[in-house]
């Protein structure tokens, strides 16, 4: 399967970290390289070097990559209908969900909704913002075992589903939940210096 740029990845990524334009990023985004899929589910476990661990459709989602030190992402869909996750660990926020929904609210025309989705052995904190032809879910996830994963997902469709079953297998490694879907392989995340033959472009 043909991969999504890595500097699409960490263009998602300054939304999160830097205030980027999210309407920029996601026009950055916009005419990505397509994708395969299969109808048979292919799980595998990745452990992201951010400690963080998730189990993944691989006819579904791409291979993770480390987008930042404390990044692991994911993507899948095709130029028209797309997906990026990016799973977070930082002691940087002091309130996730409002920090990360003030850039949209004060840069685009969107529509905030509370947002409720269990994961295993977490509370979760969520939010959804309809931005007409895209929109975006930010979730912190605080675990039993003390670690919190912060979430953003980003995704032109209106199907927000997937992102919510590919969250009830992800946890802070060495915390597997008892109903964790078992993988039948193991990946590694890949770094920009794995993709750094794909395009790059900038947001200046």
């Amino acid at each position: 399967m043909k991969k999504f740029s890595l500097a699409a990845l960490s263009a998602l990524a300054a939304l999160a970290l830097t205030g980027c334009s999210f309407q920029d990023v996601m026009l950055y985004l916009y005419g990505g390289d397509s994708f395969v899929k299969s109808e048979e589910p292919d799980y595998a476990q990745c452990e992201g070097g951010n400690g963080v661990t998730v189990v993944y459709d691989q006819n579904l989602w791409e291979q993770p990559v480390m987008a930042q030190d404390d990044t692991l992402s994911l993507t899948a869909g095709n130029q028209l209908s797309y997906t990026v996750v990016l799973l977070q660990t930082t002691d940087t926020y002091t309130d996730f969900l409002t920090q990360s929904g003030q850039e949209l609210e004060e840069t685009t025309g969107t529509v905030k909704y509370e947002f409720d989705f269990t994961v295993p052995d977490a509370s979760v904190a969520a939010v959804r913002y309809d931005c007409g032809s895209y929109q975006t879910i930010f979730a912190q996830l605080d675990y039993d075992c003390g670690e919190t994963i912060y979430v953003t997902a980003a995704a032109r469709t209106s199907d927000y589903e997937p992102i919510i079953a590919l969250l009830q297998n992800v946890w802070p490694t060495g915390s597997t939940p008892e109903t964790a879907q078992k993988a039948d392989t193991t990946t590694k995340a890949v770094t920009e210096q794995d993709v750094s033959g794909g395009r790059t472009k900038s947001l200046a």
